[in-house]
């Protein structure tokens, strides 16, 4: 257990580490960014320099989420870019960017509000792992929006809501995005060919080990679980009631999961 934490907090600092590498991509015309043309690599926030400063036609969020700014120091209209995106400035932005502001690498987007499709609010929510715990209890649930002073969480429809604003104290998570970035700790916790026989409080379809480890996190009692071949098993022991080496069935502790 302490060796599966270790590795964790390693892999806690080198995604630390990474964040001085975010990186948005600035390109001076649209059909350059198509053809291989003039492009200029921004790193964290601040204003543009002279040579980009009101000539920028086209970016790319390759690492991290950003809000760009029509006038210096973060004054002026505002866009919203978050990783991944690739934006050509419409007619209202291009070359009039000035300034960018860094908001952090992750899935997490602190400072935004994906605004709108809403399934429904459930109040007293501490943390956005537990407003997420509501959003995989959810089919239907693709986004989470978690007002953080309030404690109010908000499950959605849409992949980003129905629309992205910025709003402080709120941040945002995409349900496909926050589950892969549990992997790495996930797997870390998983018994390979191993099953926590007994003990179930229920069965559930799940996509993958992921989902299933997600699905218990919403039961107060779950202690455990056991996957194979798209279906999950739900645990109130640790270890079943009597655990066992099984081809083809996975099985995580719970303790593992959360205490890393």
């Amino acid at each position: 257990q302490l060796a599966r934490c270790i590795s964790f907090f390693f892999l806690s600092a080198v995604l630390l580490i990474s964040v001085s590498e975010a990186q948005l991509q600035l390109w001076q015309h649209y059909l350059t960014y198509l053809s291989g043309g003039k492009k200029h690599d921004f790193y964290g926030s601040g204003n543009l320099d002279s040579w980009w400063d009101n000539k920028v036609s086209h970016v790319v969020a390759i690492e991290g989420n950003y809000i760009l700014y029509q006038e210096p120091n973060f004054a002026g209209k505002a866009l919203i870019v978050l990783e991944g995106d690739a934006v050509p400035m419409s007619s209202d932005w291009n070359d009039k960017l000035s300034s960018v502001k860094f908001l952090g690498n992750g899935c997490v987007k602190r400072g935004i509000d994906f605004a709108g499709a809403d399934i429904k609010r459930i109040p007293n929510v501490p943390t956005m792992d537990g407003c997420m715990k509501y959003c995989n209890e959810e089919q239907r649930c693709k986004s989470v929006a978690h007002d953080v002073p309030n404690r109010n969480c908000w499950i959605k429809t849409g992949e980003r809501g129905a629309r992205v604003n910025i709003k402080a104290g709120v941040d945002s998570a995409s349900k496909s995005c926050y589950q892969k970035k549990a992997l790495p700790r996930i797997e870390k916790c998983v018994h390979k060919d191993f099953d926590f026989y007994g003990a179930d409080i229920g069965s559930v379809s799940a996509a993958d080990i992921p989902s299933c480890v997600k699905s218990c996190q919403g039961l107060a009692n779950c202690k455990s679980i056991a996957f194979s071949k798209g279906t999950c098993w739900r645990k109130d022991k640790r270890l079943g009631a009597n655990p066992r080496a099984k081809t083809d069935v996975h099985s995580v502790e719970m303790i593992c999961v959360e205490s890393c």
